[in-house]
């Protein structure tokens, strides 16, 4: 069984809507995750306009009822309007803890072990049980995670190289490298994690131009990874 990780970016005060709507065709629980989205141009930069509240409500399902539960979010929402949101799937190589509502008072744990792969080697896509084929949609997630003040660099690095915007999601390092003591106290640094969804065409073209500004074969200047989506909803 494939299991997928839906995402719904929104504007803040929806996040909880999402997760309702999908319950009603049997995801049980989500998370919701505040972040700050940005938009282009000129006139809204110099107004201060340019970030907007968001909300990224993701939850994690069996592939039928994420791809359910997405297009009814999608549906619902308006998605396929101009800046009502945006929906998409990740394919995920296992999970463990997931729940999927039958009723109002029943619910069925779902296996680990029919995660499709899960007691394979996650990263040998080729071994039995683990479905390879690309998927159809041609959309990937970009995400950087890179110190503090410096999503702005980010965005204006990969809306030169033909992003759309992004969404910015305040978060803080852990490990023993990371933490710094003041006045005797640990510290955790604060962090910027920046989620862009692209095209596969863009993608290297924002990606490299994302790495010329942060440097990240550096020590500590950040991580930058890409994810194959299989399905998306509102990307403009």
């Amino acid at each position: 069984m494939q299991v997928e990780l839906v995402g719904c970016i929104v504007k803040r005060g929806q996040g909880d809507t999402c997760l309702k709507m999908a319950a009603k065709e049997g995801v049980n629980g989500g998370t919701v995750i505040r972040g700050e989205g940005t938009v282009q141009g000129r006139v809204l930069n110099k107004l201060g306009l340019d970030k907007v509240r968001k909300e990224i409500a993701v939850f994690i399902s069996d592939e039928s009822t994420a791809q359910t539960a997405m297009m009814h979010i999608a549906d619902t929402m308006g998605m396929t309007r101009k800046n009502k949101g945006i929906c998409f799937r990740l394919p995920l190589a296992g999970a463990m803890g997931l729940v999927k509502q039958q009723g109002a008072n029943q619910s069925e744990q779902i296996d680990p072990a029919d995660s499709q792969g899960f007691d394979q080697e996650w990263n040998q896509g080729k071994n039995e049980g683990i479905d390879t084929k690309e998927p159809d949609n041609m959309f990937q997630a970009i995400v950087v995670i890179t110190k503090e003040g410096q999503s702005e660099i980010v965005m204006e690095a990969a809306q030169a190289a033909g992003a759309q915007g992004g969404t910015v999601i305040q978060a803080h390092g852990a490990g023993g490298y990371e933490t710094k003591k003041v006045f005797n106290m640990e510290i955790e640094p604060e962090k910027d994690m920046v989620l862009i969804i692209s095209s596969k065409d863009q993608t290297k073209a924002i990606t490299t131009e994302i790495n010329k500004v942060l440097g990240l074969e550096k020590p500590n200047s950040g991580i930058l990874f890409v994810a194959d989506l299989s399905e998306t909803i509102g990307v403009i």
